[in-house]
């Protein structure tokens, strides 16, 4: 009697459908584990170990988090080592462990403990990531990566390739002598990326820092944004204005990226209508309208200036319950096209001295809009395939309907395209097509549209596997992309489609839409 036998019982139950649902599978493992005299009760991800092909059913019993991967792509977030950062914020924690780390992590944080362990390599970060996403049933095909750690654009150039270089290196499973190899070996190989993303502030988001990120195959960058309020801005020490926030985003999205902001509500020197006013100004004001959010309240922490604020009585942050009524509103403005990616900080509860401790806050905030008989109308919290998971509620595909969203934003055109069920609660797959006045890009120019993102949403699949109750591989990107490229020549009369996609997705454009490769892009004559 060993471990090997308790978990082949267990696959065997699963596989002959005798155990069909979580609950059946939890009381097999109790039972199992005292018939094997295990001590121990094995873990999913050990007992996925032992399958010699992991069927659906087995990955939808023994996958931890399946909702990490519901989205359409599994996250690899790696982390650069630290290097002085060019802002001087009085909120901003340093190491809480003794050991340098990144400007703004304390080193208990879940990726940083990883980039310690790795001694920041990101190839160490990269495989070690693959390897818990493979042992707790996920499919590690298609990969986003995260590059994040202080400002890493303000690092040596060198290092930045380097770093680049070696995480692409990884992820493929194949060593490249130069970047531009790493970038080529990446289009066609097994696992693919799907995206690269990085995070800077506004300042650090010049052309020639857009210009740095095509070249290292971005399609996605984080803007450090807090607040729109240059007063609060100078108080804090941010060291930017809103003037930079407005360039940097304009720039980003007329090169193609996607942008995010990180948003910091309760910050020192604002109240509460301070950040419902550049809340209100982010998605109604045409210099601005990012296409997601991450929301993180002001905390406070030792070994700031703001603690120092904090213990003098200066400075109070915003509870648990502030913060949820606040996020709340926030929620109750959101417009269709943009998606809340995450709501607090992955920062340990007890090195947190003051604000929001709890750490599942975007629950909290569902639970307060459900009990007022409000909703939120953004991506995530509209994806089919998460609603199915977390809330049991079922959809049909059949009945995908195309909205299509617009608003100016950044001096140009902006189109969401969508399909999703005809009460727009269930949305299945989206694309952002952007008609800019004149991007500073030669291979966007003035005549040409972009793609700035196609997204297919649910379980990511293999390349060509087809699953009948799966999202992707239906056909519903390229009926985006088809009403892309339409909306383009014969609405807005664009000569040309040009596309920023992921290293591993231009082989997607090329074979089935005739694009080819121009620059950091793909393109097509329309």
């Amino acid at each position: 009697m060993s471990l090997a036998d308790y978990c082949k019982e267990i696959i065997e139950l699963i596989e002959s459908g005798k155990i069909k649902n979580k609950r059946q599978l939890n009381a097999a493992k109790c039972k199992l584990a005292k018939k094997y005299s295990l001590q121990k009760m094995p873990t999913n991800p050990t007992i996925m170990r032992f399958a010699k092909e992991k069927s659906t059913m087995l990955r939808r019993l023994l996958t931890k988090k399946p909702v990490r991967s519901l989205s359409g792509i599994n996250v690899i977030a790696i982390m650069a080592k630290p290097y002085a950062c060019p802002g001087k914020c009085i909120y901003c924690p340093s190491s809480q462990i003794g050991v340098a780390t990144p400007k703004s992590y304390t080193g208990k944080e879940p990726a940083t403990m990883r980039a310690l362990q790795a001694g920041f390599d990101p190839k160490k970060q990269v495989l070690d990531r693959i390897r818990q996403l493979i042992e707790t049933g996920h499919n590690a095909n298609k990969i986003e990566l995260i590059i994040m750690g202080g400002t890493f654009l303000a690092t040596p150039l060198e290092y930045q390739k380097r770093f680049v270089k070696e995480a692409i290196d990884a992820i493929i499973g194949k060593r490249s002598k130069t970047l531009a190899e790493a970038k080529l070996n990446a289009e066609t190989a097994e696992r693919r990326i799907i995206g690269i993303t990085f995070e800077t502030r506004p300042d650090y988001c010049r052309k020639e820092h857009v210009n740095r990120m095509l070249g290292f195959a971005a399609t996605r960058c984080e803007l450090g944004v807090q607040i729109l309020n240059d007063c609060v801005y100078k108080k804090v020490q941010r060291g930017h204005s809103v003037k930079d926030v407005v360039s940097a985003t304009r720039l980003l999205k007329d090169a193609g990226f996607k942008v995010c902001y990180h948003c910091m509500p309760g910050m020192p020197y604002a109240s509460t209508k301070d950040d419902l006013k550049s809340f209100e100004m982010m998605f109604y004001d045409e210099r601005f309208k990012p296409d997601n959010i991450k929301i993180y309240p002001c905390l406070v922490l030792k070994g700031t200036k703001l603690y120092e604020e904090y213990i003098k009585g200066n400075y109070e942050p915003l509870d648990t319950k502030k913060a949820v009524k606040l996020i709340a509103k926030v929620k109750e403005m959101l417009p269709y096209w943009v998606r809340v990616m995450r709501v607090q900080r992955d920062i340990p509860t007890q090195l947190i001295d003051a604000g929001v401790k709890k750490s599942n806050l975007r629950q909290l905030v569902q639970e307060y809009l459900h009990k007022k008989g409000k909703h939120c109308n953004c991506i995530r919290c509209r994806e089919a395939a998460l609603k199915k998971s977390k809330e049991g509620i079922d959809y049909e595909l059949s009945e995908a309907k195309l909205f299509v969203e617009k608003y100016r934003a950044s001096k140009g055109i902006e189109l969401f395209l969508s399909l999703e069920d005809k009460k727009r609660e269930f949305l299945f797959a989206y694309c952002r097509l952007r008609i800019p006045k004149n991007s500073f890009r030669r291979e966007i120019a003035s005549k040409n549209a972009i793609i700035r993102e196609l997204r297919v949403l649910g379980e990511p699949l293999l390349l060509g596997q087809r699953k009948s109750e799966a999202l992707q591989h239906q056909g519903l990107g390229a009926k985006l992309v088809n009403e892309a490229e339409y909306l383009a020549k014969d609405v807005f009369d664009r000569k040309g489609m040009v596309i920023i996609a992921g290293l591993g997705v231009k082989e997607y454009y090329r074979k089935k839409f005739g694009y080819k490769n121009r620059g950091p892009y793909v393109y097509k004559k329309l």
